[in-house]
């Protein structure tokens, strides 16, 4: 087989590749489409695959049998061509031409899409970041302390009218319509004005209410009567005929009303109810915890932003037929997701009020952001030489084997090298993505450097210690395992 070709450059990403096809090569692929053709179609007179070509020609037309036989031949040609090459498709190739030569031959163009790659990588170091600034660790310290002083304060019945944050007593019956709705009905039930449980109107029209007094209002029914979307069930649903929330007549007795009598913020509390010490080892441990927690949601949030800034700045052509194929993943993917939710592509439009364009135009910015990180990622990956051992990978794969449901069963597809690859790519991913967010200041709305330490776990895959005892599990300190962390959707089809 001829595997002789000529390369164009149809730009940065994209290479026409150009070959011929001999008339005897096109010819016995004719007559293998003949025959396969001949054993789907009937022809009287001849079993399964026997009829002659020149009948089968006469049945479908000898362009059939010719666009066949392309079909057949060209895919296979360009691989062997491209196996001689460096060049390696992320779409299928695209047979763009064929043109007839004198001697029976066929001359082949065909369009192949490689995988972007960039020049060089945009500057990140000393890159500013923006990220929502907090308020004090000392406002979330006595805003926890304040929770639990409510959780543990007990309640006492008092003689005045209900506020915010008081427990009432109530007997309740709910109508909708001559219908009572059994759910609903409660004596004796304990309700914390202010919570929402029921509706916004009913904890409105409790303030102010005094023991004994009785209420009557029509409000909308609260959406947990209705967990599996439009029907809650048998004879329940949570819009009317027009498509607006039901509504019910609630009829409401206050029994009681209770208010919290809250301890005194001491160390005998703290001792009592915590177990510390003392009040301020309680704050203490509390101030460690927030700092540590909010360090790692803001690492996470960091990580995203930088990626994201970083992709926007970006200047690069995508080639068109990566882009679309990329919006063909992401439009099957959100149509499989439908599927699983029971609702189709149809009614998704009407409730969110768009039409088919708009969705598209919609999936091909994020199919265009996501290219885009893909390729600055791998740039990275490339210019800093960040690499993943093979013991990482075994480690992960021990972990996912000791956690996982059928252990023998996962370490069979490990043998087969099912996922191993998939997740040494992510843990490098990964990488990169925390190695720029690394390099950037991340700043508040005000332009104030907002403080952010890279996790111990992060910090471990650009500095490892050689002391196997120290080296922190990935998960410790509030981290995730390698090959959880957030990575782009890849591209390639398969």
């Amino acid at each position: 087989m001829n595997t002789e070709a000529a390369f164009a450059d149809l730009g940065s990403f994209e290479k026409m590749v150009s070959f011929e096809i001999s008339f005897s090569d096109l010819n016995h692929a004719m007559n293998r489409a003949s025959r396969k053709i001949s054993r789907e179609v009937s022809f009287p007179g001849f079993r399964p695959g026997r009829a002659p070509r020149r009948l089968v020609e006469r049945r479908v037309g000898v362009e059939r049998l010719r666009a066949d036989a392309l079909d057949d031949l060209v895919p296979n040609r360009v691989g062997a061509i491209l196996a001689q090459t460096e060049i390696a498709p992320v779409v299928p190739p695209l047979l763009e031409s064929v043109t007839d030569s004198l001697n029976g031959a066929v001359r082949v163009e065909v369009r192949v899409t490689t995988w972007p790659r960039l020049e060089s990588v945009p500057s990140y170091g000393g890159r500013t970041v923006q990220v929502q600034g907090l308020p004090p660790v000392s406002d979330e310290v006595e805003n926890r302390l304040t929770q639990l002083r409510h959780m543990y304060a007990p309640l006492q019945t008092v003689e005045r009218a209900v506020e915010g944050g008081d427990f009432v007593i109530i007997d309740m019956t709910v109508k909708e319509g001559e219908r009572l709705i059994e759910s609903l009905a409660l004596d004796g039930f304990s309700y914390e004005v202010g919570s929402e449980r029921l509706t916004p109107q009913i904890d409105e029209s409790l303030l102010g209410r005094r023991p004994g007094e009785r209420l009557e209002i029509t409000a909308p029914l609260p959406q947990w009567l209705f967990p599996e979307g439009p029907a809650g069930g048998e004879d329940e649903s949570a819009d009317d005929d027009d498509g607006e929330q039901a509504a019910g007549l609630y009829q409401i007795r206050i029994a009681e009303v209770q208010s919290r009598s809250l301890p005194e913020l001491d160390d005998d509390w703290a001792s009592e109810y915590t177990g510390h010490d003392s009040l301020e080892d309680l704050r203490a441990e509390m101030q460690e915890e927030v700092e540590e927690q909010r360090n790692s949601a803001q690492w996470e949030i960091l990580v995203a932003e930088a990626l994201k800034e970083m992709t926007a700045d970006l200047e690069l052509d995508l080639p068109q037929r990566l882009e679309s194929a990329q919006v063909e993943l992401l439009f099957r993917n959100h149509i499989s997701q439908l599927e699983s939710s029971n609702m189709d592509y149809a009614t998704y439009l009407e409730r969110t009020g768009l039409d088919h364009e708009q969705f598209v135009a919609g999936l091909r910015g994020q199919a265009v952001a996501g290219l885009k990180a893909r390729i600055l990622i791998d740039a990275v990956i490339e210019q800093e030489g960040l690499e993943v051992e093979d013991d990482e990978v075994l480690d992960v794969l021990r972990r996912a084997a000791k956690e996982a449901e059928d252990p023998e069963e996962f370490r069979r597809e490990m043998e087969k090298g099912v996922h191993a690859e998939q997740i040494r790519s992510d843990m490098l991913r990964a990488r990169a993505q925390a190695f720029m967010a690394m390099q950037v200041q991340p700043v508040d709305e005000s332009g104030q450097t907002v403080q952010i330490e890279a996790p111990a776990w992060v910090k471990a895959w650009f500095a490892p210690v050689t002391d196997s005892t120290e080296i922190l599990e990935p998960g410790a300190n509030g981290g995730e395992a390698l090959y959880e962390a957030e990575v782009i959707d890849d591209p390639y089809l398969d």
